[in-house]
């Protein structure tokens, strides 16, 4: 699982952390490389001194997060109605 994790964060920062149950680390991945990524395209490379640092700074940062994050098991309760348990 972790395998898939970093090669998952390699081609796509943030896909990987959730593989590996960081959700809220890979939101934050995917939402800074995202922004990095408009302000270079979208600005015809005006503002990709800002943008190109984000980016790269995301990539790693997801790297780091499923080369060294311990998996995380989520447990879901049934109650024998199928309603979850509080």
């Amino acid at each position: 699982m972790k395998a898939l994790a970093i090669i998952s964060n390699i081609l796509i920062p943030g896909v990987g952390s959730f593989i590996i149950g960081q959700v809220g680390q890979g939101i934050a991945q995917i939402l800074i490389w995202g922004l990095g990524f408009m302000l270079t395209v979208f600005t015809l490379g005006f503002f990709g001194v800002i943008g190109i640092p984000l980016m790269v700074g995301a990539w790693i940062w997801g790297l780091i997060t499923a080369f060294g994050a311990q998996p995380q098991t989520i447990n879901v309760n049934l109650n024998a109605n199928g309603s979850s348990a509080h």
